[in-house]
């Protein structure tokens, strides 16, 4: 089963989603239980996903994947019901690689401050000294 063929069936039980969008049982739930997905129930009471649950498991996967907070995912969940998904995801995509790009250059900072030699030819410890 693959992305591509999912929208057209009918059903879409835990196991299945968990094997299509890398998600564990227990982030299903998760989701379920802060509003982000509406997972419906058969009369055994088993849960299963429609397209409209499929398709905002697929955003939720594809965010959390990049790392995507869940009020911005929850933000691009309800853009999508207003057709305006995809740009609000871009957004929040662009965002995060920003805030990545920076943390990074804070990274090349310490990791230079470290290998640069001090002045009286001491290594560089870190933490306090006695």
């Amino acid at each position: 089963m693959t992305r591509e063929n999912i929208h057209h069936l009918p059903r879409l039980g835990m196991s299945g989603a968990m094997r299509l969008f890398g998600l564990t049982a227990r982030a299903l739930r998760f989701y379920e239980e802060k509003g982000l997905v509406e997972a419906r129930r058969d009369r055994l009471n088993a849960r299963y996903y429609d397209p409209v649950a499929r398709g905002r498991l697929e955003w939720i996967a594809r965010l959390r994947k990049a790392g995507v907070s869940l009020p911005d995912i929850e933000e691009v969940l309800g853009a999508d019901e207003e057709g305006r998904a995809q740009e609000c995801a871009m957004r929040k995509l662009e965002r995060r690689r920003e805030t990545l790009q920076a943390e990074l250059g804070s990274l090349d900072e310490v990791l230079t401050e470290l290998q640069a030699p001090r002045s009286d030819g001491a290594p560089r410890r870190l933490g306090r000294t006695i």
